[in-house]
């Protein structure tokens, strides 16, 4: 018998099947850097392994890259006399409906809630979220999450149900793992296809197929400066208003109070928001020639591109040992004495800084210490490109430093821990830990830096982002809502009939969410940092602590 995912006995880890559910442009990218480690293959050499996999999109222009990997994967594993049926990689392609196809979905809802919801309350007010006048996109373009979701939902509920069938077989896959299982929900943040579809989509595999019992990890990525205006403008605050209230565990339960268990936090294994900024800033120093639009097209492919071959590298690393560890930094391996929620504070920050580039301010050849003199300037900006407001602290960090064996030296080591410790409280309460893996490119450097306890408000994102939604008219707020569109609830407005709380009701019936409407906008007072959250959650129990009389002590130290 395999060991548990956390084998207290003895203190070790079992190897752990790691598996994939990816949405969008950004799921796509992520699913092409899994199938390109050679790790996976390694994972599945024991036959007690298998890998599942998921990747789902509205069109398939953005798929077939995956799909050639998928294809080159599976060929690898017969290479290595390993059964292709340990694999199990599925690609669900929604097509764009016509608008009164969509429209015929969306009058049937209540009889959709009425599957999931015995008790559910019949409104006869009920009408569909989407406003009459709205335009559908075609494939391939840009689509606003309130329409994502309602594709996303006549995939799920209408007709054949083609969706809830791949998310079934999508959970038969991972129980018939014989080894520990985490799967990795993989989705962009700003993209309205991604974060349109997660809050349906993960809510529907971790509470209802998996019933909670397997950690689901998301993995948001944040945009960056030189992605699309769409995926930078006021939809980023309704999505950062979502995701919060399922990972802050006392919004959470303000949601729940109204509409049940079925919405509970469905990342239950933890949610990294994965900072892009410092990559494609590296890329940008690259050159300013060339044609601008090929340039920035180019830069951004390969920002994406490296951030997610560095996240997956990590994921895959040691056969899920390396991405459990860090989840232990959020209280989230499932052990019952390690989840004590740290409530607003539980984002955990994924930054990919990246040190040098190929060819960028120094070429191969050149003097070591000049390599050391780039690196060292851009250790120097990993602050100015993590995304977050100045005077961020928290009381964790982990860092994995990759880089040739000859290149990192003390002395970087040593501004490495300096820069990154301007995050860190300055109290005996704080730790950083550092690992150093050889890389195997002499090109390359950078660093995985991982900083738990970071708040939506944190980001300096989110107040942007605000500031832009707050000069949209209501339709167009009411498109980047997506998660509780469906009953009726504008999360990111004001309460009609109960003043001072959160989600504006459709129908102007008494739809709402208890959550105070300050701590949505981001005005209200946030704890300072995960320390002191995690001091008031252990409280209650301190005084249980026995206490070491002072002649025992004498004894013990002898």
């Amino acid at each position: 018998m395999s060991k548990s995912m956390y084998h207290s006995a003895s203190g070790s880890q079992s190897p752990h099947c790691i598996h994939f559910l990816g949405i969008g442009k950004t799921g796509a990218n992520m699913l092409d850097a899994m199938l390109r480690q050679g790790d996976l293959e390694d994972q599945l050499e024991d036959p007690r392994a298998r890998f599942t996999a998921l990747l789902v999109d509205i069109g398939e222009q953005d798929m077939f890259q995956a799909k050639d990997y998928a294809e080159g994967f599976l060929k690898r594993l017969e290479e290595r006399n390993i059964p292709p049926d340990r694999a199990q990689i599925r690609f669900a392609s929604l097509a764009v409906p016509t608008r009164d196809d969509l429209f015929t979905s969306l009058r049937r809802y209540r009889e959709f809630l009425k599957l999931e919801y015995p008790r559910y309350y019949w409104n006869p007010n009920y009408e569909p979220w989407l406003p009459d006048n709205v335009e559908i996109p075609k494939a391939g373009e840009y689509f606003p999450r309130a329409i994502s979701k309602a594709i996303y939902g006549k995939a799920y509920y209408d007709g054949d149900r083609p969706l809830n069938k791949e998310l079934d077989d999508f959970a038969k896959s991972i129980d018939n793992t014989k080894l520990p299982s985490m799967v990795l929900c993989c989705f962009g943040i700003g993209d309205g296809t991604g974060s349109g579809i997660v809050v349906d989509l993960a809510r529907h595999l971790s509470n209802v197929k998996l019933g909670r019992r397997i950690p689901v990890i998301g993995v948001g990525e944040m945009p960056c400066s030189g992605d699309p205006e769409a995926f930078r403008d006021g939809s980023l605050f309704a999505t950062m208003n979502e995701i919060d209230c399922m990972l802050d565990d006392d919004k959470n339960a303000g949601v729940t109070t109204v509409w049940g268990d079925l919405y509970r936090n469905p990342f239950t294994g933890g949610f990294f928001a994965l900072a892009t900024e410092n990559s494609y800033q590296r890329l940008s120093k690259y050159t300013d020639t060339g044609v601008p639009s090929e340039r920035d097209r180019m830069r951004l492919q390969v920002t994406h591109k490296f951030v997610a071959d560095a996240f997956m590298r990590i994921a895959l690393d040691d056969y899920g040992r390396t991405i459990f560890k860090a989840l232990r930094l959020v209280g989230q391996t499932t052990a019952p004495h390690e989840a004590i929620s740290t409530k607003a504070r539980n984002w955990t920050l994924y930054d990919i800084a990246k040190f040098t580039h190929p060819a960028v301010q120094v070429l191969p050849g050149e003097p070591l210490s000049k390599w050391r003199s780039v690196i060292a300037e851009w250790i120097e900006h990993i602050p100015d490109y993590a995304g977050l407001k100045p005077g961020f602290k928290t009381d964790y960090a982990e860092c994995i430093i990759h880089a040739p064996r000859e290149m990192w030296n003390e002395k970087l080591d040593d501004k490495f821990k300096s820069v990154v410790s301007t995050f860190l409280l300055d109290s005996e309460d704080s730790a950083l830990n550092i690992t150093h893996r050889e890389f195997f490119d002499h090109l390359t450097a950078f660093a995985d830096i991982m900083l738990p306890g970071v708040a939506k408000v944190d980001f300096v994102d989110f107040f942007k982002s605000r500031d832009l939604y707050d000069t949209l008219t209501w339709e167009q707020k009411l498109l980047h809502h997506s998660w509780l569109m469906d009953l009726g609830v504008m999360m990111s407005e004001p309460a009609i009939r109960f003043e001072g709380m959160a989600g504006e009701c459709l129908w102007g019936c008494a739809c709402w969410i208890v959550v105070p409407y300050d701590q949505l906008r981001g005005d209200a007072p946030v704890p300072v940092n995960r320390r002191d959250i995690l001091a008031n959650g252990i409280a209650p129990m301190t005084g249980t602590v026995v206490s070491i009389p002072a002649s025992a002590q004498a004894v013990t130290a002898l």
